[in-house]
């Protein structure tokens, strides 16, 4: 009686061959090609991804379609997922792990802040009703230097805030107001009045760009705020939470998005096949230096998200800071057919034109995570026109969110 030790098949070819069949095997009806269509096992790719195989078996632009319901109206859409780029990447525990990141190919149904309006002022304690001011150091656009009072007639609560005008710097003083909430997650006013010129009453301090210990940086309060860790689009697109619920302050300053009273969290559209086969990831992104300079030695800040938006180097467009926001995906190298990182706008690209999921003839603005370094209120997005730039963070567009396969 014979006793096999080693396979009968000891050369390189005969190796590969049975690999081949074990891959085949693993995949179990996966179609795979250009399209990988309609998977009926998401935990057979998740496992195959595990192997550390994946780039075996999937190409780059693959996609995985899978269905996203809004709950709000009941209708299913198909979503198409393609797949980007394959690299190991970090989870929260620590432990490093093949990754196979994917990307929503069309944008999502609804447009979200990136960020809301901030406060200019948070009540330490209770402020009586009475007269204040604030001075503004330096000119902005409309927003000229010089101190300015308001009037409150009724008190402001402890952790309660002050708003300044909204878009501050492109709206005629004669129309400024003040608002007064009782909390950053209060949208109704406790009053609104009107702020004019003059230095009547007691100074709450000075509105400079990058903020002080008494008042919020006057852009964060007037535009919102570009950092992806305290987003509300990261909050946005990382819940399955209903109405009302997917949104908590990330600072004292923070204030409760637009979108926050009418739409659930982007994850409630998924199914649990599709979220368990994704999980939060380590997540790299510059900060800007006008008032997040201080954050980190190396300007840089670290999430953990199972959902997020692209960055300017994940897209193949020159970064601010090379190097510090993940590696260029292969897809967008490809897709644009350049031999170095696109450039910003004026330039166009076909490749950077994003459609809607529920019109896919329908070019959308979509976000990205990248905050515009020089300004405390930028964020970065690719244009409806494939160009590649920034607005303001109180803008709501749509987002194409990405997620890793781990």
């Amino acid at each position: 009686m014979s006793l096999v030790t080693k396979p009968p098949m000891l050369d390189k070819t005969g190796k590969d061959i049975l690999e081949e069949m074990k891959t085949l095997n693993t995949l179990m009806g996966i179609q795979v090609g250009t399209t990988v269509g309609q998977v009926s096992d998401l935990e057979h790719i998740r496992n195959y991804v595990r192997s550390g195989k994946a780039d075996k078996v999937f190409n780059i632009g693959d996609q995985i379609i899978v269905p996203w319901t809004d709950i709000l109206t009941g209708k299913t859409y198909d979503c198409p997922f393609n797949i980007c780029h394959f690299g190991e990447v970090e989870l929260e525990d620590g432990e490093k792990v093949p990754g196979m990141f994917i990307q929503m190919n069309y944008a999502s149904l609804y447009p979200v802040m990136f960020d809301a309006f901030e406060a200019a002022y948070v009540a330490a304690q209770e402020l009586p009703a009475g007269t204040y001011n604030m001075t503004i150091v330096s000119t902005w656009s409309k927003a000229e230097a010089g101190t300015y009072q308001f009037t409150l007639t009724h008190p402001v609560p402890e952790g309660g805030h002050i708003c300044i005008p909204q878009r501050i710097a492109d709206v005629e003083i004669s129309t400024w107001k003040v608002s007064t909430y009782s909390s950053g997650l209060s949208t109704t006013p406790i009053e609104t009045v009107p702020m004019t010129a003059g230095n009547g009453g007691t100074s709450l301090g000075e509105l400079v760009l990058a903020g002080n210990a008494n008042l919020n940086s006057i852009q964060r309060a007037a535009y919102g705020y570009g950092r992806w860790s305290q987003s509300a689009y990261r909050q946005y697109m990382n819940s399955a939470a209903g109405i009302g619920e997917w949104w908590t302050p990330q600072n004292p300053y923070d204030r409760a998005p637009d979108q926050l009273a009418t739409r659930p969290g982007l994850l409630s559209g998924f199914g649990d096949d599709f979220l368990d086969i994704i999980r939060p990831v380590k997540v790299a992104t510059a900060l800007n230096t006008v008032t997040d300079g201080n954050v980190s030695e190396n300007g840089i800040e670290y999430t953990f998200d199972r959902f997020f938006l692209p960055s300017l180097e994940q897209i193949y467009t020159e970064p601010q800071l090379a190097g510090a926001e993940g590696e260029a995906w292969l897809y967008w190298k490809r897709a644009l057919g350049l031999s170095a990182p696109s450039k910003h706008h004026p330039n166009v690209y076909d490749a950077y034109k994003t459609f809607a999921i529920e019109n896919h003839n329908s070019a959308q603005y979509v976000r990205l995570r990248s905050a515009f370094r020089g300004s405390a209120y930028y964020a970065w997005y690719q244009s409806s026109d494939g160009y590649v730039g920034i607005y303001s963070a109180c803008i709501a567009y749509r987002g194409a969110g990405a997620c890793v396969i781990s």
